[in-house]
């Protein structure tokens, strides 16, 4: 860690920290340190439509690929004791408003101590977004220490100082990197966010986290990847996918109890996973008959909530028992095409559909992805989102891409609709 020793400010980030390799930061590492995307050679292909608009003429990949990054392991672990992860997955609980995390010194703008004096966090970072209010480059390359982020504030967006892709490489150590790695690997390069409550909320707990907070989390969100995006192609990136998502309970990913959401956004620039393939070619073949705009959900047995903008059904292919969808009424491609009251509506239904989850004691380990159109991608897409609840799955499941599920997703939206029932009513 660089350290000015007069004022005991950093001076330059460790290496990869934020995604920054920089020559003071690079001394003594190999290509092998770096981040690396690997597509599998066993079930990777050339994309061949040429429906999708793509802006260049270069290969591009459909198929399994990796992420390898060794920062990733060093990522700090929220949970320290038993009693904090109890108290995460109990929403009776009310939560001290002192309760200290690795957030905590972002959110002061100063280090933070825990109970024994061993440091939390020191405060330096990198914000993209306060709320929907631009604030540092997406491209900085220096991370910093801030003023304490106002009470009034109800999100943030940072860059993730533990990063599974490159976001700043000195172009001299870039081309060592490509001179002395492997052909069949490359260094991976993209942005990858953390969107955080001001405030400490341990999750989507129905009595706890309040509305504007959760649909400020997605507005912050939503503006941060905008500014990426934007600033990426200003830099010729293109062919960009978007990846948000949450991590909910250390089962599914979730290192740190405060409630945050992540984006990946892509700019290796080489194509897509063979899940977002499917849903591309998918809603090609359909054309103007999209299945979310026409569908009925078995005569309507399998909707679980239907408000003026979104729609939240079982899914009668789940991938979990209790795998739940929703979209957008409207016809929309990303993300970041979602309006305020649309954002807002949302945040209330999903508060009530985890808390219907909990009701019905599923799981509180759980995933909410939201599947998009990649920027750059003329096709047509209807974007939704996937709940998806923790399970352990077998063999035969992870060999292919296929689930065998024991509840009916009828049954399943009974259940979690009878749980939702006192809460329409407040």
């Amino acid at each position: 860690m660089g350290v000015d020793i007069i004022s005991n400010k950093r001076i330059f980030p460790d290496f990869m920290e934020w995604g920054i390799i920089n020559k003071e930061n690079f001394i003594d590492k190999t290509s092998y340190d770096v981040p690396i995307k690997r597509w599998d050679p066993l079930s990777t292909v050339i994309i061949q439509t040429k429906g999708f608009g793509f802006r260049k003429e270069r290969v591009r990949y459909y198929g399994h690929y990796a992420y390898l990054s060794p920062i990733r392991g060093k990522r700090p672990k929220g949970f320290k004791t038993e009693e904090e992860k109890n108290q995460f997955y109990d929403c009776s609980r009310k939560i001290k408003s002192k309760y200290k995390d690795v957030f905590t010194s972002v959110t002061e703008g100063k280090p933070i101590y825990d109970d024994w004096g061993k440091q939390i966090g020191d405060g330096f970072t990198i914000i993209i977004t306060e709320d929907e209010k631009k604030r540092d480059n997406p491209f900085l390359e220096t991370p910093h220490q801030i003023e304490r982020i106002p009470d009034s504030c109800k999100a943030i967006t940072l860059i993730n100082r533990y990063p599974s892709m490159a976001r700043i490489v000195d172009s001299d150590i870039e081309k060592e990197i490509k001179d002395n790695m492997p052909s069949h690997l490359k260094l991976s390069r993209g942005i990858n966010l953390v969107t955080l409550s001001r405030h400490f909320y341990p999750a989507l707990c129905f009595n706890l986290i309040p509305e504007d907070v959760l649909a400020g989390i997605f507005l912050s969100m939503k503006a941060a990847i905008l500014y990426c995006v934007q600033e990426a192609i200003d830099k010729d990136y293109y062919d960009i996918t978007v990846s948000p998502f949450f991590n909910i309970g250390t089962k599914v990913g979730g290192s740190q109890p405060r409630i945050h959401g992540q984006v990946y956004i892509d700019l290796n620039m080489d194509g897509h996973g063979s899940r977002l393939e499917g849903h591309l070619e998918a809603f090609k073949e359909m054309g103007d008959n999209c299945h979310l705009c026409q569908t009925t959900h078995g005569d309507s047995d399998r909707i679980i909530l239907k408000t003026n903008f979104w729609t939240f059904y079982a899914t009668g292919s789940p991938v979990r028992n209790y795998h739940i969808r929703a979209y957008p009424h409207e016809h929309i491609r990303r993300f970041t095409q979602l309006k305020i009251n649309q954002i807002n509506d949302f945040a209330n239904a999903i508060k009530m559909v985890f808390q219907a989850l909990d009701d019905t004691s599923i799981d509180k380990n759980r995933n909410i992805l939201f599947n998009c159109c990649p920027y750059g991608y003329d096709a047509d897409f209807h974007m939704f989102v996937d709940i998806i609840p923790h399970e352990i799955i077998g063999g035969a499941e992870m060999a292919d891409d296929m689930r065998v599920a024991r509840k009916l997703p009828h049954i399943a939206a009974a259940e979690v609709r009878k749980s939702l029932e006192k809460y329409l009513n407040k």
